[in-house]
């Protein structure tokens, strides 16, 4: 039977907007038509102005040894990633004052966006 690519991202700010969860699993195919499975969860609570991680979750399950499998890990930035810049990550650069060349903590955030 033949592999069938899927994926699925989900993101919830609860409605006090102090807890975030995101949620993304991708199914990709490899070759001979073996799956590679991709599960990311993370849960975040607002502490202050910022959200830190609680609960961060990231499975490969396959030949991720396969060239292709490394292009589905590589693919891009999932929806957890661009909802993190958008939302902790934007919120902080906001915050800066004009001119701004260079802010530890905010530097911390975008580094975290790339890391499983």
């Amino acid at each position: 039977m033949p592999c069938n690519p899927k994926s699925v991202a989900f993101g919830l700010l609860a409605p006090d907007n102090k807890r975030q969860i995101s949620f993304s699993f991708t199914k990709g195919c490899l070759a001979d038509d073996k799956p590679l499975y991709v599960i990311h969860f993370v849960l975040r609570d607002k502490i202050g102005d910022d959200f830190q991680d609680r609960v961060r979750l990231f499975v490969t399950v396959g030949d991720i040894f396969d060239p292709k499998a490394e292009k589905i890990l590589n693919h891009g930035l999932t929806m957890s990633q661009l909802s993190f810049l958008s939302g902790p990550v934007t919120n902080r650069a906001k915050t800066l004052a004009p001119g701004t060349t260079a802010d530890p903590k905010t530097e911390q955030l975008l580094a975290s966006v790339t890391k499983a």
